[in-house]
């Protein structure tokens, strides 16, 4: 055997090394998209705005109501997750509570 003999790496197996290389490039992307829109947002949302999202989806969960939102702009992700928190918290007192909505 010779001392010189390289291993010679195929196009497929390039091809593939490249194509998971751009997948996680876009994963790491939109991880950092998310991170920096939601540290931007953070810091321009007052903290009454998220209460009031927050007793909104509290209010619409304890009624029962599915989580429609069309009259509030959810566009800010820090409300959104607001108004969900709430929501699921509203819908829990709605479950224990005498409204008891049984899907069985």
């Amino acid at each position: 055997m010779s001392a010189s003999k390289e291993k010679i790496v195929t196009v497929p197996t390039k091809a593939v090394w490249i194509a998971a290389w751009v997948v996680m490039l876009v994963f790491v992307g939109l991880i950092f998209r998310n991170c920096v829109t939601s540290v931007v947002y953070g810091s321009k949302t007052e903290d009454a705005e998220v209460a009031y999202y927050y007793s909104q989806g509290e209010k619409i969960g304890e009624a029962g109501l599915p989580a429609r939102t069309t009259d509030l702009d959810l566009g800010n992700p820090v409300l959104r997750k607001s108004f969900s928190k709430g929501y699921r918290e509203g819908l829990d007192v709605y479950v224990r509570g005498s409204g008891v909505r049984s899907e069985e």
